[in-house]
């Protein structure tokens, strides 16, 4: 088998098994059973056709698709004909679709039959490949490996668009040398199971799924695309019969199957590792899952787009203290996390903006010389290398034990009576309070006094919550100003994004229209 080091493309993760066991099921998608050596073939058929294009390293490839194998084999197509391949989703609006095409003028756009629509509506100027439907395009294309002799593993593997402060999506560039450092350290550090059924929870166009695809193929394990509408509702539906045993999600994820009463469920015991990403896990919803399957390892990751995934990683132990917040963990090997506040290093034990050096960092934003300017900095180890370093935003705490734990957002610290609060800090106070599932924190002004802010807290539960009690719950654990002025009880679940993350905006909307 194929050294883990020697695997310096991302499509070297896919090959190694496509070559070891082609009969393999790579993916299963519900009940449509394609082989490594069928998904190999096709894959390298469109190489062929994008590199008759002129496809080659950095060109970009836009591709619309759902989950699916053909998602898989365009995915790969893309990569092995030397191409940067960036995602579209269904779930994008044609003004966001648009900005992507314009902006990082794809060399072609490969599609399904189900977004041709959509796809029509939008600027031309680029080769289409249609999958799924009319595959003239295909005939004739050879089946074998196209040569790589012209790749490097400094060239672009994919461009991923994340939220920008300003409105407009950014699009992270990420290297071969980037993701694959990441990939090469998973064996290690997840001990999955080779064989292993992985769920492909997360749009392609949500970074996840990177390693949905990748570590699931270099395991010789099969991906099951999590698709039908069902299953959104009702995830554990999908785990139940799909019976998979690796999941990479939200926390609401599995938070839904505990509201469902689901947790228990002896049909949930395929489930040998969640990995938990994208927002701070419930204490008390890890331990309830810990408690009913002890088979089940789960993970606590962090990571940005801008640093391929994860770069800290955290297993929890049975005996997980509730009444703490949940530590992202450890950094991975080839990186270097400094915490800082106004450019100097704090103290371990104090909060400070997480910046992030290593083989893992992203060269920057396609096209974007501000953000770039701010974001991604010379390497403040040591200016003489070449890697820079990456300010996540992102607040941590070092603690005395070598572990990092999240605290929130720069950008989401604001100032009550003068002082200043980390939201996130006030709602893993609020998480261990009898009965509340979930929690959100939202700064609030008085229209009457507008330089007078205060704190409202949403509460998510099933059963009726005590406001009272929970506010002088938290006068015994937070100062006086970190304590909300008021609590608004949401039955069932906080509002959930595309992302399936808490919709704070949604939340913000019913705080200012009293809905």
């Amino acid at each position: 088998m194929t050294q883990l080091s020697s695997l310096v493309f991302l499509q070297d993760f896919f090959e190694q098994t496509a070559d070891k066991k082609p009969d393999g099921i790579a993916v299963d998608d519900d009940g449509t059973l394609v082989t490594y050596a069928e998904l190999e073939a096709r894959a390298n058929r469109i190489s062929h056709y994008l590199k008759s294009k002129g496809c080659g390293p950095n060109e970009r490839v836009c591709i619309f698709t759902g989950k699916n194998a053909n998602a898989y084999a365009a995915v790969l197509g893309a990569l092995k004909a030397g191409a940067c391949w960036v995602p579209l989703t269904d779930q994008m609006p044609e003004h966001r679709l648009r900005q992507i095409i314009s902006s990082t003028e794809p060399r072609a756009v490969i599609y399904e039959p189900g977004t041709r629509d959509r796809l029509r509506a939008l600027e031309g100027g680029y080769d289409t490949l249609e999958l799924g439907g009319d595959e003239q395009a295909l005939v004739g294309q050879p089946y074998n490996r196209p040569d790589r002799h012209d790749l490097s593993p400094s060239d672009l593997a994919y461009i991923i668009f994340t939220s920008g402060s300003t409105g407009e999506p950014k699009g992270v560039m990420v290297r071969h040398s980037n993701i694959t450092q990441f990939l090469s350290l998973c064996h290690r550090y997840f001990n999955i199971e080779p064989g292993s059924r992985f769920a492909h929870h997360s749009d392609l166009a949500f970074d996840p799924s990177l390693f949905d695809l990748f570590h699931c193929w270099s395991t010789g394990g099969t991906l099951v695309p999590f698709n039908k509408r069902s299953y959104r509702i009702n995830p554990g539906k999908f785990v139940v019969e799909s019976k998979v045993n690796v999941w990479f999600s939200v926390p609401s994820a599995i938070a839904t199957m505990a509201q469902a009463g689901q947790v228990g469920d002896e049909s949930f015991a395929s489930l040998k590792h969640i990995l938990l990403t994208g927002e701070p896990i419930p204490p008390k919803l890890a331990r309830q899952w810990l408690d009913a399957y002890p088979e089940t390892t789960l993970y606590n990751v962090y990571g940005t787009t801008e640093t391929a995934i994860i770069s800290h990683w955290y297993t929890l132990p049975r005996d997980l203290d509730t009444e703490t917040s949940v530590p992202v963990g450890e950094v991975l090997p080839g990186m270097r996390v400094s915490l800082m506040e106004h450019g100097q290093p704090v103290p371990d034990g104090e909060i400070g903006e997480s910046v992030v050096t290593g083989a893992q960092v992203s060269p920057g934003y396609w096209r974007n010389e501000a953000e770039n300017a701010a974001r991604f900095i010379p390497n403040h180890i040591d200016p003489n290398l070449p890697q820079g370093s990456y300010r996540t935003g992102d607040l941590l705490v070092k603690r005395p034990d070598g572990l990092y734990t999240y605290v929130g957002r720069a950008d989401s610290q604001v100032k009550v009576r003068g002082h200043r609060v980390e939201l996130n800090e006030v709602e893993t106070a609020i998480l261990p309070f009898p009965g509340i599932d979930e929690a959100a924190v939202l700064l609030s002004k008085d229209e009457t006094r507008p330089d007078e802010a205060y704190l409202v807290g949403f509460v998510a539960s099933t059963e009726d919550v005590d406001t009272g009690n929970l506010t002088t719950y938290l006068q015994e654990k937070v100062p006086p100003y970190m304590v909300p002025s008021r609590f608004i009880t949401i039955p069932g679940r906080l509002p959930r994004n595309a992302n399936q993350k808490v919709d704070r905006r949604a939340l913000q909307d019913e705080l200012e229209t009293g809905t």
